[in-house]
């Protein structure tokens, strides 16, 4: 008796499901979000035509720079340090130096830019004590130029003093014309040096 109604029910359920009895709604359409997979992907396009020879064949305006405005905006440079003023300002003096030894060599002349250098330098000395700068070798350059024009300067402007009064021997040799202008010509070939290193430093 079991058999035979498990029979009818199986026999029932599967005329059930064929007779189409279930969802009669319509189904919504997919496709469309499946149609990447159905297309092979475009190969890519460079955005630039790397064409060397119309490169090296192009013909590019040159920079105006005799224009102002481009020298001053364009190719501006960044200003100076506080440091590479101080030492073009030393620059000017030395120059103005080596001309004056080079023309009437005058003692005030040469004496009054030697106090300017001697100025510049121990303003320096104050200002980058204990700073990097104060190991830069243009640094010792200016220094050591400062101290070899305070010692000339003195020299010249004692020689100026003394020479009528003391004889050409012992301490008077000193101060005898050949002796000071030596001591003038070395400090110009020290002035020489000295700017070439500053210089450098710019």
């Amino acid at each position: 008796m079991k058999r035979i109604v498990q029979k009818i029910l199986i026999t029932g359920l599967i005329a059930f499901v064929c007779s189409g009895a279930g969802y009669k709604g319509k189904l919504p359409d997919i496709k469309s979000e499946f149609e990447y997979q159905r297309h092979e992907p475009e190969m890519t396009r460079p955005l630039f035509n790397h064409n060397h020879e119309e490169t090296k064949n192009l013909k590019l305006a040159p920079a105006p720079k005799d224009n102002k405005t481009y020298i001053d905006i364009i190719m501006k440079k960044e200003p100076n340090s506080p440091y590479l003023d101080d030492i073009n300002d030393v620059i000017k003096i030395l120059e103005k130096m080596q001309d004056c030894i080079a023309t009437d060599n005058e003692v005030q002349r040469f004496n009054a830019l030697a106090s300017a250098l001697i100025d510049n330098a121990d303003f320096m000395q104050a200002r980058y004590k204990d700073k990097p700068e104060e190991h830069y070798v243009s640094f010792k350059s200016i220094m050591k130029i400062s101290s070899r024009a305070r010692a000339v300067a003195s020299l010249r402007c004692e020689a100026e003093i003394y020479v009528k009064y003391l004889p050409y021997q012992n301490e008077g040799q000193a101060y005898s014309k050949e002796n000071v202008q030596k001591q003038v010509d070395y400090f110009s070939k020290d002035i020489e040096d000295t700017l070439k290193v500053l210089r450098a430093a710019n």
